[in-house]
């Protein structure tokens, strides 16, 4: 019968392993899907991720706050884009 290695607690530790977060998850689509199609709504965000507005609101409130969106008022709704696309090269539909 084969035996299995000792178990080594330092190695453990160097391999440090990057956990799932499903809020690090819903940064990352949300900023491709503006790299991907420029200006959005939140409320299309949200509908295409298929979660309330609310939390595709704060969430992009937190990436402005990080510097890695923007956002442009339309009369009373806002349109979100990345924070390296300029305000010249975005088309509003």
């Amino acid at each position: 019968m084969d035996e299995f290695p000792e178990y080594d607690e330092e190695e453990e530790e160097e391999e440090v392993v990057e956990r799932f977060s499903t809020e690090r998850a819903r940064y990352e689509v949300i900023e491709f899907l503006l790299r991907r199609y420029g200006g959005l709504k939140a409320q299309d965000i949200a509908r295409t991720l298929g979660c309330r507005v609310t939390v595709v609101r704060q969430t992009l409130r937190q990436l402005e706050s990080a510097g890695r969106v923007k956002r442009a008022k339309l009369g009373r709704t806002s349109i979100w884009y990345p924070a390296d696309l300029t305000t010249t090269e975005l088309m509003y539909f």
